[in-house]
């Protein structure tokens, strides 16, 4: 049994499965990638003000593509209010995936992400929605996965980890919010906050960080479930 505090906040077959996919990610994207710099939400990555206007939605979503290292000509932006673009049927020339605050398509040999303009005012949401669009972009523009496979939504997710986007995704992995009916928890993404955390403990893993001064950007529940991983990665630390 696990000594009391190495116990990793997921489950044993949540844990084998996040690190076979980073290392797949590894084997795909190369070390150069694993060991790129984390985004924080600072103005160093973020300069300038924001107000929430579209000119400032799109800004971000360019820092975020250029971090990816995704070339413009290859990817459009388009922002909507309401509910997402409906994703056409099968066979209409059109591959792509839905969340709940975006959307990416592949149409005629383009990229296109779509994101809703009720995630604006938060700009950090703004980064985790264009993070995990992104991604979707960097798996499925060149068929490295396939929008048809069961695990292709979490490992969007976890790609925004492995690409030095997780503190923003891990943040916004649950939000409450207070209205009429009373504080509500809405999710946004597709693994969890537990996993999250294992994923970034992974990846500082991974660098050869032990202690790595990003990690106090994350909210308190994320940074938790991550003290907690590398807790467990000291005691039980992989084998490669």
């Amino acid at each position: 049994m696990p000594l009391f505090g190495a116990r990793p906040p997921v489950e044993d077959r949540e844990r084998q499965w996040i690190e076979k996919m980073l290392g797949w990610c590894v084997e795909q994207f190369g070390r150069a990638a694993l060991e790129a710099e984390v985004l924080t939400p600072t103005p160093s990555f973020f300069p300038g003000s924001y107000r929430g206007t579209p000119d400032d939605v799109l800004g971000v979503v360019d820092l975020v593509r250029a971090h990816l290292r995704i070339d413009p000509a290859e990817i459009a932006v388009a922002l909507y209010d309401g509910r997402p673009p409906v994703q056409p049927a099968p066979g209409g020339g059109v591959t792509g995936s839905k969340s709940v605050a975006g959307h990416y398509s592949v149409r005629e040999g383009l990229g296109v992400i779509a994101i809703g303009m009720d995630n604006a005012p938060d700009p950090q949401r703004v980064v985790a929605v264009a993070a995990h669009e992104l991604c979707h972009h960097k798996l499925l523009y060149r068929g490295l996965s396939s929008s048809n496979e069961g695990d292709h939504e979490p490992l969007t997710d976890l790609a925004t980890v492995f690409f030095g986007l997780g503190i923003f995704t891990a943040n916004a992995a649950f939000v409450f919010s207070q209205g009429r009916g009373g504080w509500r928890r809405q999710q946004l993404g597709y693994i969890n906050q537990p996993m999250f955390g294992y994923a970034l403990a992974r990846v500082a893993w991974m660098r050869g960080d032990r202690d790595p001064a990003w990690a106090r950007y994350l909210d308190t529940n994320p940074r938790g479930y991550f003290k907690q991983a590398m807790r467990y990665l000291e005691k039980e630390p992989p084998a490669a």
